[in-house]
């Protein structure tokens, strides 16, 4: 199992508790970077200012990257990783050769910031419809492949039965992630210019009551099942948790719900569905309590409602600062789950 995972009520200092944090890192060539991000990124987000929200995240995963350059940090780096499996494969952790993925989701009483870099995703569930809150960072995307190719990188194509992957110098099957240092080595690039990028897709989505819960999960679970048929599998096991009072369900049962979906994207025959499902998964679901959703006037907390390489003209949307629920915001009910792969 590479991945990580962080579901925090509140971010660590005064001026950040009315944030809450969820998040899933997909690790690959190894845990270390995952579980160095699950150990270091709430604090370096929470050093950033928390009237500027989107700028804090995009501040932080860059700064995950600087930290994992310092040679000082490798001991610790290679302490977060399971010892035996990293002699077994005869390697020796280094960030030069591991990263990871990052799908973040920050909530306020008004407001999900959804900060990611790879192919983890967020999906909200409105309605009963899947809004996507991430884009996937795939190599074959033209932004990314513009980046990419003027690098100086290439992109190769490569199918396995019904899988098609294209990869970066024939190896890495993602365009951004934190770590995989030796991507981002050409001195005259700036960070988000390089091969690959820890710089994050940063979008402001303001709450409505409509809003009932999203997930995020790594590539093991969507490769498997589309946005919708994820967000219809949980809708329609939520009635059966629902209490008298319309309270959200419990955590036994979101997790209940959640173990059942990453078994329903387990594979049965990894030879006959051509390696689909036999991936690490996680997966986090969190459920809006929306008799506690505040309706004020909005303030600005963000500069931007998307940060990214590029300007984005649509108008900004204000997200509301005021009138925090003290017990983690707004209630959300939390559940994760995991299946670790046998590859």
């Amino acid at each position: 199992m590479e991945d990580a995972h962080l579901a925090l009520a509140e971010l660590p200092g005064q001026d950040w508790r009315h944030v809450a944090l969820f998040g899933v890192m997909d690790g690959h060539g190894g845990e270390e970077v995952a579980r160095f991000c699950e150990k270091h990124l709430p604090s370096s987000i929470a050093s950033g200012p928390s009237h500027d929200i989107g700028g804090s995240l995009i501040s932080a995963f860059h700064d995950m990257d600087v930290k994992l350059c310092d040679p000082q940090r490798l001991p610790e780096l290679r302490s977060l990783g399971d010892r035996d499996s990293s002699i077994l494969q005869g390697r020796a952790a280094h960030p030069n050769h591991v990263g990871c993925t990052a799908c973040v989701c920050c909530v306020t009483a008004n407001s999900i910031i959804v900060a990611n870099c790879g192919d983890s995703r967020a999906v909200l569930c409105r309605n009963g419809q899947a809004v996507p809150l991430s884009e996937d960072h795939k190599p074959n995307c033209p932004r990314e492949r513009q980046r990419i190719l003027k690098a100086g990188g290439t992109i190769e194509r490569s199918a396995y039965g019904r899988m098609v992957q294209f990869r970066i110098n024939g190896n890495l099957n993602l365009s951004r992630s934190i770590g995989d240092l030796g991507y981002k080595k050409n001195p005259d690039l700036q960070p988000e210019e390089q091969m690959v990028t820890a710089t994050p897709d940063v979008d402001i989505f303001p709450r409505q009551a409509a809003d009932e819960f999203f997930v995020i999960a790594c590539d093991g679970v969507w490769d498997v099942m589309g946005s919708q048929d994820v967000v219809d599998f949980i809708r329609d096991r939520l009635p059966r948790a629902d209490n008298l009072d319309n309270s959200p369900p419990s955590l036994k049962a979101l997790a209940s719900i959640m173990e059942e979906l990453l078994d329903n994207c387990i594979s049965p025959d990894l030879t006959k569905t051509g390696g689909l499902g036999g991936d690490n998964m996680t997966a986090i679901v969190v459920v809006f309590d929306n008799r506690e959703l505040h309706q004020c006037d909005a303030d600005p907390v963000s500069q931007a409602a998307h940060f990214s390489v590029s300007q984005n003209t649509q108008p900004q949307p204000q997200v509301e600062e005021r009138g925090i629920v003290p017990s983690g915001l707004c209630g959300c009910a939390i559940a994760e789950a995991k299946h670790k792969s046998e590859k």
